[in-house]
């Protein structure tokens, strides 16, 4: 508003309209409408601060510029006003203010005053040249704008963070809307080889290599954007120079609701790391299955082994035997020496058979393939208490038939470890087995009552029979579950699909 340019009428006429909402028991009202009060009825009508300057000293303070200050008004009609203004601020204020007042300036200008508590306060202010009581004064409306400057100040700050961060991140970042790149971090160059500049305001199309897959990502986001906040996937992208480049994709919506369209979507080049992960995967799949070989032959070559033994070994000292015995029954009542070697002999020899059937069990038990695996895996816990003085319990709910030879074989193998750890490590009094089928899947479960088992130690490297336990049931899509149980003990768990 240019009270200047108005005339006595025309402000006797504003100051009318203006005096109906003032308070009847504010002190101020202005009751008159002469030239003298007619700037304080508006100034105590305005709703910013307002003041009158003359002669270098105000004249007059609205109640709203006093509140910036934090002065009382007598003080402040005492001062200099340029007191009130932050000392580097001054010469900058004072210029300002005057190419206002010779109206070569015409938008406000902000300063710092500095409050009576010592706050300092930004101000914007305008200024206009007006007759106050007959001469020259300057009439002054001005606003705090300290919480706006701080506010700004703070965006300012947050946009910076936002930025420095977006930057950090390694992977490419977008904003899109619409399918419209509207922002992007510096990693786009690193990633697709383009600067963000070229990418601001293009179609995201420009990074995959055809319209079609660009369609199909498009609304494959969009659609699980709007039940779920993020959504990863891989997918295929196309870099500037024609490079084809496979990248894992996240996607997340901005706001709690998909609107307008607008997601933030990050690109990390993986095609490094899955060529390495292929080539890993390759790599185990062929260790695993040198493994199966070597297994395959080592149970091959034990077989052979214990049938040579069996069959060879086992008949020439039946034989042996035979022969002591008849030696014995021909030798001369009165040859007791003789009598007694021949005796410590065929003991021997008997001893001897005995140890045959130990080795070839131990090799390949005869009851895995005559019998199955249940016959086998109750043989092999009544040797184990045998041997080692620990009660071995088995139950055994297994049907034979629609166990394969070579998997009966594995879990044999692999409850004969079982053992071999519960002997030498558990120091446990008491062994359970049970050895269960439904069709479906095989279970085999071996629990002790020993000092349990750490998790470094089921994790060891170096642990190459834990190590073949879990590729032996791998080879058949199963796993080897090893735990602690309660109050003491360690389960060894292996779970198997019948096919």
């Amino acid at each position: 508003m240019n009270l200047g340019k108005k005339s006595k009428k025309e402000l006797i006429d504003l100051v009318n309209h203006l005096r109906a909402p003032l308070s009847i028991s504010d002190p101020r009202q202005i009751k008159g409408t002469s030239e003298k009060d007619l700037y304080k009825i508006l100034a105590y009508s305005s709703q910013v601060g307002c003041y009158i300057m003359q002669n270098r000293r105000f004249r007059f303070i609205n109640s709203h510029f006093l509140e910036y200050t934090g002065y009382t008004e007598d003080k402040m009609l005492k001062m200099n006003p340029a007191s009130l203004i932050l000392p580097e601020d001054r010469r900058k204020t004072a210029k300002n203010a005057i190419m206002m007042l010779k109206q070569e300036r015409f938008s406000p200008y902000e300063f710092r005053i500095v409050t009576k508590d010592g706050q300092i306060k930004w101000i914007m202010e305008t200024v206009m040249s007006i007759t106050y009581k007959g001469k020259r004064a300057i009439l002054g409306n001005s606003m705090d704008v300290t919480e706006r400057k701080e506010a700004s100040r703070r965006l300012e700050e947050l946009e910076a963070l936002e930025s420095s961060i977006l930057d950090a991140i390694p992977q490419a970042v977008v904003g899109l809307h619409e399918r419209r790149i509207n922002f992007a971090n510096h990693a786009v160059k690193v990633i697709f080889g383009w600067h963000r500049e070229e990418l601001i305001g293009k179609s995201i199309k420009m990074i995959y290599r055809n319209a079609k897959e660009a369609e199909i990502i498009g609304d494959l986001f969009y659609s699980k954007l709007e039940h779920q906040r993020t959504f990863e996937t891989e997918f295929p992208c196309l870099c500037k120079d024609g490079r084809e480049i496979l990248c894992r994709i996240k996607a997340s919506r901005i706001g709690e609701k998909l609107r307008e369209k607008r997601i933030v979507v990050t690109y990390e080049d993986i095609t490094t790391e899955k060529k390495v992960q292929e080539d890993l995967e390759r790599s185990r799949q062929e260790l695993r299955n040198l493994s199966i070989h070597l297994q395959s032959v080592r149970e091959e070559e034990r077989t052979l082994v214990a049938r040579k033994i069996h069959d060879e070994l086992g008949q020439s000292l039946t034989a042996l035997q035979m022969d002591l015995s008849w030696l014995s029954g021909r030798l001369p009542s009165d040859s007791q020496i003789i009598r007694d070697k021949t005796q410590s002999m065929s003991d021997l020899v008997d001893a001897t058979i005995e140890s045959v059937h130990n080795i070839t069990a131990d090799l390949r038990p005869s009851l895995l393939d005559d019998l199955g695996l249940g016959a086998a895996i109750e043989w092999q816990a009544t040797e184990f208490q045998k041997r080692f003085g620990i009660r071995c319990q088995a139950h055994i709910k297994c049907s034979n038939i629609s166990i394969d030879k070579a998997l009966a074989t594995d879990v044999f193998r692999i409850f004969q470890e079982a053992l071999t750890n519960i002997a030498r490590h558990a120091k446990a009094t008491l062994c359970k087995v049970n050895l269960t089928e439904n069709g479906k899947d095989l279970c085999l479960d071996v629990t002790d009552n020993g000092v349990g088992i750490t998790q470094w130690q089921v994790d060891d490297p170096r642990s190459f029979g834990m190590i073949g336990m879990r590729e032996r049931a791998h080879l058949w899509g199963g796993a080897v579950h090893v735990r602690n149980v309660k109050p003491s003990g360690t389960t060894v768990k292996v779970l198997i699909p019948l096919k």
